[in-house]
């Protein structure tokens, strides 16, 4: 099947793709696996600790190997196949799974050994998150890319959305190690699903594997030399970092606040995961997304955080969290879009694991920091802080760029090796420049 020079036009022309529809079903099962792991892995923790701190050493030592070692994993994508990354990396997540399965079922799971689990479980993230997101390009071509970035944002908030829901049923029913069972089963569909998957030739990238020596920099060197990825990136790290730490605050707000248990919690997920679903969707059918975008998004998302931050009642909660996820979602959503279309094909796994990284590699300081917070000033005042933080960094990077100077010129037409060196012209009203099809197409 031939990718057309033009991108079809529909949230979900990326499916018409065989082997995107394969790749997108397949993992939409794995993906709510894990979010139901995740919500049954917060909840082990709180009812066997009583810790907020605790919860969230959890939940960033997820993301500590990210920052330690997430450039290497970008390194890895550029190297080697990444189908065969991906086979290797969801193997490892299933036997994880396997792992906290036996440990709570037999009712040996001490605290030291789950922050083992947590921090192996980053480890093989480092590596597959940059696979999969540059796996992507193969398989839908150049001019799906928006399109594609939006449905793999909507897969993962389709089954926050579905996910959480379930487990608040099963950690009730049948308890938190079957529910680390039924993650484990899920990797099945999606190893089945890239075996099936008939992987375009990449005889053309085989000879031009970047070398160990100083690659990982080089993707840094490449988003330093554009503001507007400077600033979309400094935006989304200091979010993600400081705002979105949800698995500590919801459970914080489930168990201490608004006193609801594990299935309040369920629902608190999924009222989440509805507005990131509609606001996933409302993104995805800008072709364009603008830095001007990730801006509004980032002011609108720290503004519903914080009125949701003082809602006395628990209902009153719950309705904030719809327009925050619809807020952040249309501010990820518009940051992956961009991102993909501004980066050349032979940077890509670099630039994406930077992109890995800042998203998520600051998990380790501010899941601990949030979590500190809410132990001792309130669990209010935890969520507060990651408010303010999204609405102080959107008002920095929209001043930052609009003072920067209009005379530098555009890297997109220069050489890899003479735009790592030069930044192109920002402006909050930037949108990816267009680039042609690798040639490539995928088989039908």
């Amino acid at each position: 099947m031939a990718v057309n020079s033009t991108a079809p036009a529909g949230v979900f022309a990326a499916l018409r793709v065989r082997d995107y529809r394969i790749y997108w079903s397949t993992g939409l099962v794995s993906n709510v696996g894990s979010a139901m792991q995740g919500v049954a892995l917060d909840w082990f923790v709180l009812t066997l600790t009583h810790s907020g701190t605790a919860l969230g050493w959890v939940v960033g030592l997820q993301f500590a190997p990210v920052l330690l070692f997430g450039l290497w994993g970008g390194v890895l994508a550029d190297r080697y196949d990444r189908r065969t990354l991906l086979l290797w990396t969801q193997t490892l997540y299933a036997v994880q799974a396997l792992l906290l399965t036996v440990m709570v079922l037999s009712g040996h799971a001490p605290l030291w050994l789950l922050y083992l689990l947590s921090f192996a479980l980053g480890c093989v993230f480092t590596v597959e998150n940059p696979a999969r997101l540059s796996f992507v390009t193969e398989l839908v071509g150049r001019t799906l890319i928006p399109k594609a970035a939006g449905l793999n944002i909507l897969s993962l908030n389709a089954a926050r959305l579905i996910g959480p829901a379930i487990a608040g049923v099963l950690i009730g029913a049948i308890g938190t190690g079957w529910v680390f069972a039924l993650n484990a089963v899920s990797f099945t569909v999606v190893l089945a699903g890239l075996l099936s998957i008939r992987p375009r030739a990449r005889e053309a990238r085989a000879g031009s594997r970047p070398p160990w020596t100083g690659a990982g920099a080089e993707g840094l060197r490449y988003v330093a030399a554009r503001p507007e990825l400077v600033g979309v990136f400094t935006i989304f790290g200091l979010v993600a970092t400081f705002a979105v730490n949800f698995p500590t605050t919801l459970t914080l707000f489930a168990g201490r606040v608004f006193d609801v248990g594990s299935g309040g919690l369920g629902i608190m997920n999924t009222a989440l995961a509805i507005g990131t679903v509609a606001g996933t969707i409302a993104a995805t059918r800008g072709v364009s997304p603008r830095v001007r975008t990730v801006v509004i998004g980032a002011l609108l998302f720290g503004g519903f955080e914080a009125l949701a931050a003082v809602m006395p009642t628990y209902p009153a909660f719950l309705a904030l969290l719809l327009p925050a996820g619809f807020t952040l979602m249309t501010l990820n959503t518009a940051v992956s879009a961009f991102v993909q279309s501004e980066v050349s094909d032979a940077m890509r796994g670099r630039v994406m694991a930077v992109y890995t990284v800042i998203s998520m590699g600051g998990s380790p300081v501010g899941a601990p920091a949030i979590g500190w917070i809410s132990q001792h000033a309130g669990v209010r005042w935890g969520l507060a802080t990651g408010a303010a933080t999204a609405v102080l960094a959107a008002v920095g990077v929209a001043l930052w760029l609009a003072r920067r100077s209009p005379s530098a010129p555009d890297p997109a037409a220069l050489p890899i090796s003479r735009s790592v060196a030069k930044g192109r012209t920002p402006s909050l009203d930037h949108t990816p420049a267009s680039e042609p099809s690798t040639g490539g197409t995928p088989h039908d």
